[in-house]
Formats: C-alpha cells, sequence, structure tokens
C-alpha cells in the first residue's frame, strides 16, 4: 500500500424488497499516505453510492482512530492487522466517523485463506455486531501481507445487503533513483559475465589452435561433476534476483535494489520495511559469493578459499529464507528458485568432499 496504487472493486447490492441484485464497479485512489493519514479518491458507478470523491482515514500509533464511513476503512496497518489476526479487536470499539462513534456490542476474528478476483489472500476477518446510528453485521476482510480490504460485507438490519470485493490493483509510480540498483546489478553480473567472455574467447582460441601448455592447463585444472552442481546453483542464484519475490493485492513485488525494482517500484508496504531491504541485500551477497566461488575455482589455485566462498553463499541463502518466513511474506518464485539454487551448491561441496577422500592421490579434486 503506497500514495499512487489504483484499487479496483467490483460491489453488489442485493435488495430485502424485491429480492434483485445490483452490481457495479468501484476505483480507489490513494493520494496520501503516511503514518497518521490516508486520503483516496473514490469514484463508482453506482449512483447510490454513500461515499464522497476524497475519504480521510486517520491512524494513530498503527490502529484507525478516525474514518469518514465506517465502510471506507480499506487498510490496516501491520500493528492493527497483527493484533486483530491475534484475536485483538478493542479499536474497533474506538473508531470515529463523520456522525460519531458506533457501538460495537460484539467483536469476532478468523485467519484464513480468503479468494476473490484479485486472487487468494492469506487474510484476517473482522466481523463488528453494530448498534446505534449504524445498525447491523459489518465484516472486513484484510490481506496479510498488504492491509488492503480484500472484502466487505454490510448487513444492516434494515435496507439492502452491501458487498465489495476486490478485482486488482495498479501502480502509477514516480521514478526511483536507479543508480543503487544499477550498482548491486553490476557486481551481481560482474563476474558471470568476465566469465562467460573468456571461456567464449578461451573456446574460440582453442579451435584455432591447440597447443601443448593449452592441454597441461586443463589437466591442472580439470572440470568435474561437484563443480557442475556449484555452477547451477550459481546460476539460480542470480536468476532469483530477477524474479518477483512476494505478492501484494496480486501485484508481483521485486527485491529491494534490483533492476525489475527500479523500473517498477516496490509497494511502500515492503519498501519501508528494514527486513525487506535486508532481503535483498542478503540475496545479491548470496550470488556474488557463489559466483565468486566458480571464479575461483575455474582460474585460481587455492580450493579451500573457493570452498570456503560457497559455504558463505549457501548460508546466506538460508538467511534469506529466514527473512521471509519470519516476515510472513506470500512466497513467490525467488526464494522457491534461491533455495534450489543453495542446495545444488551444497550437492556440489558434498560430492567434492566426497571425492577428496574417497579418489586416487594421483586424481585432484576441484576443491581439493
Amino acid at each position: 500500500m503506497r500514495e499512487g496504487v489504483t484499487l479496483s472493486y467490483m460491489g453488489a447490492r442485493m435488495g430485502t424488497g424485491s429480492g434483485g441484485q445490483e452490481t457495479w464497479n468501484a476505483t480507489l485512489k490513494v493520494l496520501v499516505l503516511n503514518q497518521s493519514t490516508l486520503v483516496f479518491e473514490s469514484s463508482s458507478s453506482d449512483a447510490n453510492s454513500s461515499l464522497s470523491s476524497n475519504v480521510t482515514v486517520k491512524y494513530q500509533n498503527g490502529f484507525p482512530k478516525y474514518v469518514d464511513y465506517l465502510t471506507a476503512l480499506i487498510y490496516l496497518p501491520p500493528e492493527c492487522y497483527t493484533a486483530s489476526s491475534q484475536g485483538n479487536l478493542d479499536w474497533a470499539s474506538h473508531v470515529e466517523t463523520l456522525l460519531g462513534t458506533s457501538t460495537v456490542v460484539n467483536k469476532t476474528r478468523l485467519v484464513s485463506n480468503f479468494t476473490v478476483e484479485a486472487g487468494t489472500f492469506e487474510s484476517v476477518n473482522v466481523t463488528l455486531s453494530l448498534v446505534g446510528l449504524d445498525f447491523g453485521v459489518l465484516t472486513f476482510i484484510y490481506d496479510e501481507s498488504s492491509g488492503i480490504l480484500v472484502y466487505e460485507q454490510w448487513v444492516p438490519d434494515y435496507g439492502d445487503i452491501v458487498i465489495l470485493s476486490l478485482s486488482g490493483a495498479t501502480y502509477h509510480l514516480e521514478q526511483e533513483p536507479i543508480l543503487p540498483n544499477l550498482i548491486l546489478l553490476s557486481a551481481s553480473i560482474a563476474t558471470p559475465t568476465a566469465i562467460a567472455i573468456h571461456e567464449i574467447h578461451g573456446t574460440l582460441k582453442k579451435r584455432s589452435r591447440r597447443s601443448k601448455q593449452q592441454k597441461d592447463t586443463a589437466k591442472h585444472n580439470p572440470i568435474k561433476k561437484p563443480f557442475y552442481l556449484i555452477l547451477a546453483g550459481a546460476v539460480l542464484d542470480l536468476t532469483s534476483i530477477f524474479l518477483p519475490w512476494t505478492l501484494i493485492a496480486a501485484t508481483q513485488v521485486y527485491l529491494p535494489l534490483s533492476l525489475p525494482s527500479a523500473l517498477t517500484g516496490p509497494p511502500s508496504y515492503f519498501e519501508s520495511t528494514s527486513a525487506f531491504l535486508m532481503l535483498g541485500l542478503v540475496v545479491h551477497a548470496a550470488t556474488i559469493l557463489a559466483w565468486l566461488s566458480v571464479a575461483m575455482h575455474l582460474y585460481a589455485t587455492r580450493r579451500l578459499v573457493a570452498q570456503s566462498m560457497a559455504i558463505a553463499s549457501t548460508v546466506l541463502v538460508a538467511s534469506s529464507a529466514a527473512i521471509f518466513i519470519q516476515n510472513g511474506w506470500v512466497l513467490s518464485l525467488g526464494l522457491q528458485v534461491i533455495i534450489v539454487g543453495g542446495l545444488l551448491i551444497l550437492a556440489g561441496i558434498a560430492a567434492a568432499y566426497v571425492s577428496r577422500h574417497f579418489a586416487s592421490k594421483t586424481e585432484r579434486t576441484p576443491w581439493h
């Protein structure tokens, strides 16, 4: 959730009298979003919509304190979402509206998966029984990763039943500074690019002339199966940088400080989270170490250093998985790919260890 996001909802009203149903589309564009204030512009094809063109929500310490209309509570900050998912719904009894404060006589919550047109979300269901100015049952369902309202249902004791269901989200973001992203990208691809250029040059040279010196070099630095496992793992680590790592309102979110992130811009929920920034740095570091390990094996004689770099890379891969899981983000491709890459690197290290102890004394292993 951030300034510039546009949320699209499908609305429906089921009449209590005629039994008919009316549907419409609603669009909510976030104009202002900070720690204390949310202002969004609403537009709807429903001629009977009670929402004004601009709606304001006030927050204090991460909990909503004021909203123009209670049904317009479209976002819960992380603090409020966490409290709600743990069953603490005291905040709901203290939200003021334009017309005063409705009395909440009963509050329930349920954590579950919920599917709407925009996708399936890990969510918390908050149900409020109201008396006073608003009399009925109001249900909110919020996405765990973003705090965005996924589904809303208002069942009054009189009048029509109204529902809103999230159908999509789009981001119109300002271009963010791209230099830090390019620096990390350059650091991540520098080694594999240099290796590729060197190997292509060497292959072309060998085709034109095969000297005894080249053959001796090949014997001195043989390529073994453990190396190919390390190489495959390094390729997957690098690939994960360019893949989406999580989702917010069915929108793919890339690592901070990556090239895709610079081009698309991450939602501010993740951008402002130090853990997500740390995740990006750890993943890039794991990739850089994996490729340095490959280079050390190919062009240096210090195999122990190469092996140490490979081990350090797998430790960082495990750290990235721990950061991701601890924060409860929605799983996407990036984490899965880098985990497979880390497992391949571990398999290569293990295979090299076995080769070193059981190979003949005259045969060198890649990590000896």
